[in-house]
């Protein structure tokens, strides 16, 4: 009898793309894909954060430190455990300068501000995209 004790050896060699789509206005929808983008990259899956439409916002300097959560604390926590863990975290240009009017110095260090074109890369070269 095999002893499942410790679980399935993590997934390696996988890629996983995060999309975020909620901002601010929708708090609540926050935290979840920068736990989930930690906990993948811990088990050794190289895991990506695509933000897009609001979600920029949450990478402004010193904004998720500010963002409330339910059970306290602030979002800042989170974000920090996925990049302690090593995600990596895109912003679309066009969501980032058209839609909600922020220059790129204005996001926090690490963040890349790619094209439409880098989400099509991403999402054909991961094994599994989610949504947020």
């Amino acid at each position: 009898m095999t002893d499942r004790s410790e679980g399935p050896p993590p997934p390696l060699g996988k890629k996983i793309l995060i999309l975020v789509t909620s901002g601010p206005e929708e708090l609540d929808k926050t935290y979840a894909p920068f736990f989930i983008a930690a906990l993948m990259s811990s088990m050794e899956i190289e895991t990506s954060l695509y933000f897009l439409m609001h979600a920029p916002e949450l990478l402004v300097t010193g904004a998720a430190e500010k963002l409330p959560l339910k059970r306290g604390g602030t979002l800042e926590r989170f974000v920090q455990m996925a990049i302690d863990s090593g995600v990596t975290m895109y912003a679309c240009t066009e969501s980032v300068h058209d839609l909600c009017g922020l220059e790129t110095s204005a996001l926090r260090a690490g963040v890349k501000v790619v094209g439409s074109t880098t989400l099509a890369d991403l999402a054909l070269e991961a094994d599994s995209v989610l949504s947020f």
